[in-house]
């Protein structure tokens, strides 16, 4: 399976997965992942949100619990094992850009289950997968973030 593709190649076509997501809401997990008092944000490399600081996340797969899908992202996109500390909350963000298909307009409806996360080793090395095109770390919530992140960020209590 590659990792480029959110979704199990061996239960569901990339068709009829770019269907359901032209057509329905998707159910994620997203995570703020935090170091002691540094929280981690990555440069996003496809749509939606390309170019954007972003938190870590994705589509939760059938059968998974919501925690082992937000340990599973963590480890695939960033390369560390993590431990969950708390649930955030839940959102629903609706982003213009359709990751699979640039001329669909209907954008993307997700919603997500929000973590806030720590890695399980203080001497962690992060290993970005081709999903992002960097990182960087904040102390302070920036104003020029995604609103959603803003949000978040904001109710993680993770940082002000």
């Amino acid at each position: 399976m590659s990792r480029k593709n959110t979704f199990d190649s061996k239960k569901i076509t990339l068709e009829l997965y770019k269907k359901f997501v032209s057509l329905m809401p998707i159910c994620c997990v997203d995570i703020v992942f935090k170091s002691g008092k540094k929280v981690y944000l990555f440069k996003r490399a496809y749509e939606p949100a390309k170019n954007e600081w972003w938190v870590v996340g994705g589509r939760v797969l059938k059968g998974e619990k919501l925690g082992n899908a937000a340990r599973r992202k963590i480890k695939e996109e960033i390369g560390v094992d993590a431990k969950i500390e708390s649930v955030i909350g839940v959102y629903e963000t609706f982003l213009k850009a359709n990751r699979f298909d640039t001329k669909d307009k209907s954008g993307i409806h997700s919603i997500s289950v929000c973590f806030l996360a720590e890695p399980k080793k203080k001497n962690f090395r992060l290993k970005l997968n081709e999903e992002y095109t960097g990182w960087k770390t904040i102390e302070k919530i920036d104003k020029n973030l995604h609103p959603y992140i803003q949000s978040v960020l904001r109710d993680s209590g993770a940082i002000k």
